[in-house]
């Protein structure tokens, strides 16, 4: 059942999908079509914001600043678990919604819905953690160490875990007690505009959160609008590399801090002395999950010589047996047609460089592309250096252990990865040396939870979210010294 907010907005059943002020619905004169993601026909329209309506979201947001930022953490987290119960009661909605919108499938919805409701519930926990701290200092002096928000947030989440990604975006910096606006995915303009609903209906003040939809060709002129507004003190962006640049860049013109996290190839390494049955299982599911649209997707498999064979064997039976398709509960078609292509071309150029598909067939319908495993990969294809983000998993093999960490410390990106081995000591040894965000030993690379920090090294990006190491990243350091009286040698 779909319950209207405070202010009459219903997402779900909007047959043109608003921007969202002052918690209300504003429709706005240019409007752009969602179309289905594997038929191409229209879904329904979304309000398209030029800079004038992104500029009123943030007059919107700072205007709500002053009271927010000197609400309790008590009042706070009473919004913040109202918030995270309304996503569980409407979790059947929002799955069919995120399937209907987007390429995920049943078991990536149900999953990532949960996971959204995580991230209120988790931050509510912490609303008290951001509390004042003396600094030890001179005799006769008292040094306070305070952390304040920084006003208004910019927010752009992505499409692929639209209300997870989308929640976690605004959730960490509004509990810190900044308000923020929320630039959609247009790929995901429902999923994302829902986050506003259900913190409407769980009694956020207007302009708190306010959220806006813009069209690729006016992404650019709104971001640095928005960027460059006085009342704006940061940004967060999860997304590609290549926006992740650009908004850095804008950031760094207008001398405002960002919050980057911008995938990555995820190495899984399987050492000589690891299980392989469990390896290839783990290495099957954070590749092929989702069709391998997940930043922490498993990229490649290195691993070492000795194994490499009965490994190749088992993911091949596993993989033999998937179908990527429109239909299916766990791989579905990828978001464009285009995607599709890069992961054709970036098989064909490992291909031109020596590999050979051992597992799957190379097919790519529209948007389909069916999983592969190609062995015989070296660390210096595209295939092997760039984020894939679609069902393909490369097989790289080493001899020693200082050949496994030269390939994987080769990357770009460091995200995720994972390492497998019996001997979890040496594992763990290994697991220091991986110059990489987030190493799960006997563990898929995709794994996070809302308790512990999330983010990347190099093309990843830089800071965090998640836990209090995400509510410290949307606060400044103050400094206050109280001295006692003295009269200073001059």
């Amino acid at each position: 059942m779909t319950t209207e907010g405070q202010s009459g907005i219903d997402i779900v059943n909007a047959e043109v999908v608003p921007c969202i002020i002052d918690n209300q619905p504003v429709l706005t004169d240019a409007t752009f079509d969602l179309l289905d993601p594997h038929t191409h026909k229209p879904l329904y329209k979304v309000a398209a914001a030029g800079v004038d309506i992104a500029l009123k979201a943030v007059e919107s947001a700072a205007a709500a600043f002053p009271a927010w930022s000197e609400t309790q953490p008590s009042e706070r987290r009473a919004i913040f678990l109202r918030a995270a119960q309304l996503i569980r009661t409407r979790a059947p909605e929002l799955i069919q919604m995120e399937i209907t919108e987007t390429v995920s499938g049943v078991a990536l919805a149900a999953f990532e819905v949960g996971m959204a409701a995580d991230v209120p519930e988790e931050l509510g926990a912490l609303a008290t953690s951001l509390r004042a701290e003396t600094a030890p200092s001179r005799a006769g002096q008292t040094a306070y160490v305070f952390r304040e928000p920084y006003g208004v947030v910019y927010a752009g989440a992505p499409w692929n875990g639209p209300l997870m990604l989308g929640m976690r975006s605004v959730a960490n910096p509004i509990m810190a007690g900044n308000t923020a606006v929320l630039k959609t995915s247009e790929l995901s303009p429902k999923m994302h505009a829902v986050i506003a609903e259900i913190f409407i209906q769980a009694g956020l003040p207007a302009g708190v959160l306010n959220v806006i939809h813009v069209e690729p060709k006016d992404a650019g002129a709104v971001s640095e609008a928005i960027i460059a507004h006085p009342a704006v003190g940061k940004s967060n962006f999860t997304g590609s590399a290549r926006v992740g640049s650009i908004l850095a860049q804008l950031s760094g013109k207008y001398i405002k801090p960002i919050t980057l996290e911008l995938g990555g190839a995820c190495p899984f390494i399987v050492l000589a002395d690891a299980d392989v049955e469990y390896a290839a299982n783990a290495a099957v599911f954070g590749s092929m999950f989702h069709s391998g649209q997940i930043c922490m997707a498993t990229n490649s498999v290195v691993i070492h010589e000795s194994v490499a064979e009965k490994f190749i064997e088992l993911v091949a039976a596993h993989v033999d047996t998937l179908n990527a398709c429109a239909e299916s509960p766990v791989m579905r078609g990828l978001f464009t047609a285009a995607s599709a292509k890069r992961i054709d071309d970036l098989v064909q150029d490992a291909l031109d460089n020596g590999a050979k598909i051992v597992a799957g067939k190379r097919s790519v319908e529209d948007n389909v592309c069916q999983p592969l495993v190609l062995s015989g990969v070296t660390k210096t294809t595209r295939i092997f250096q760039e984020e894939l983000f679609g069902p393909v998993v490369s097989v790289v093999t080493f001899a020693d252990e200082k050949e496994a960490l030269d390939i994987v410390n080769s990357l770009e990106y460091g995200l995720s990865s994972s390492v497998y081995g019996q001997d979890r000591m040496r594992a763990f040894e290994f697991a220091k040396r991986v110059r990489i965000g987030a190493v799960h030993i006997n563990g898929p690379t995709i794994d996070d939870a809302q308790t512990r920090p999330h983010g990347g090294f190099r093309k990843s990006g830089f800071g965090r979210f998640n836990g209090i190491d995400g509510l410290r990243e949307f606060t400044q350091t103050k400094i206050i010294t109280v001295n006692d009286l003295v009269k200073l040698p001059f």
